[in-house]
């Protein structure tokens, strides 16, 4: 069998220091090629797609921080953690602790009706129904 480890969702600060592979890696056993390439490109094509996504976002967010917050936040989202809460998505973004991102949930400065009527446009665009109106 051939196995192909296909890296994906790894955002800022996953350096991989501690010798094992990053928890966000998916190991494919095949004997296809093909198979082993179509997982190699979805991972690539989601990455893709969450880096084009935190580009659009760009413009909510009054600081860089915040906003490079938001995608490791992001990141543990859409990742496989076995238990998503502050802790575990704290240490998939590389933080001490969730502080982070609790502030950036309670606290940080950024500009949420424009995500809102962003996605309610994209959803309703890529759906054909009309957006509602948010708020």
């Amino acid at each position: 069998m051939v196995g192909t480890v296909v890296s994906a969702l790894r955002g800022p600060g996953d350096s991989g220091e501690t010798g094992q592979p990053p928890p966000d890696h998916v190991f494919v056993l095949t004997n296809e090629n093909e198979a082993a390439a179509a997982a190699r490109l979805g991972a690539i094509r989601a990455v893709r797609q969450r880096s084009a996504l935190m580009g659009l976002l760009r413009s909510c967010f009054a600081r860089t921080q915040t906003w490079l917050q938001a995608g490791k936040y992001l990141n543990a989202l859409v990742s496989e953690l076995p238990s998503r809460n502050g802790w575990s998505a704290a240490e998939h973004a590389g933080d001490r602790s969730p502080d982070r991102s609790q502030r950036l949930l309670n606290r940080a400065s950024w500009d949420e009706r424009a995500a809102m009527s962003w996605h309610f446009t994209t959803a309703s665009s890529r759906t054909g129904k009309p957006a509602p109106k948010p708020g």
